[in-house]
């Protein structure tokens, strides 16, 4: 029989120095988190949040090559963008009734054209953006592909009798964006009456 040591509580080391694995206190191996989930890719600046602007924008009624919001890896970055969550917030009018979608558009070697392009923000604040791009109402190389249904929307109007309400997905990484290829968030429903909302979305970015 071999033994292995270990170190009682929390192991504090620099970047690129050998170290003990970490022990509590009964002798067993801790293999649970020391801190929140997603705390050290953001400390080191790997993960970028997209979002569309306050004001809002159309989802959208059916897939197209000018897609709500687009996030695209540039060919060359080296990385992979690994969708972690998305999220949709109601600005306003009258939504019609349908889902949000998510979709691919594969082979797209240069950046979408027209439209907006939208600024990453780095969750570690102060950081720079990184790599991944954004873009909502911009042109692309290809009608996308649909990958699945995200959000269900209704016939939905705001008003002064609404409680506040969360639509977030969790991706958790198990979508994976490589370079020349975007994913993309549109609405497959009905028109509507002036609706806008803001999508957002928030990847990691992890060397291939």
């Amino acid at each position: 029989m071999t033994s292995t040591d270990v170190r009682v509580g929390p192991v504090i080391a620099n970047d690129g120095l050998s170290t003990t694995l970490r022990g509590e206190r009964t002798g067993s191996g801790c293999v649970v988190f020391g801190h929140a989930y997603y705390s050290e890719p953001s400390s080191r600046g790997n993960i970028m949040i997209a979002s569309q602007a306050v004001a809002g924008v159309a989802p959208g009624t059916a897939l197209s090559t000018t897609p709500s919001l687009c996030i695209w890896n540039p060919v060359g970055s080296g990385l992979n963008l690994n969708i972690i969550a998305t999220s949709v917030g109601y600005v306003s009018g009258t939504l019609g009734a349908g889902s949000i979608v998510y979709a691919q558009v594969t082979s797209q070697a240069a950046a979408p054209t027209s439209g907006t392009e939208l600024t990453p923000v780095c969750t570690k604040i102060g950081a720079g953006k990184g790599s991944g791009r954004a873009f909502t109402g911009s042109t692309v190389s290809s009608t996308p592909t649909i990958i699945k249904a995200a959000y269900v929307m209704g016939a939905f109007v705001g008003g002064a009798n609404n409680a506040p309400a969360t639509a977030v997905d969790n991706i958790d990484g198990s979508i994976c964006v490589q370079p020349g290829n975007c994913f993309v968030m549109h609405g497959v429903a009905g028109a509507g009456s002036s609706p806008l909302t803001m999508m957002s979305c928030t990847w990691e970015e992890v060397p291939q």
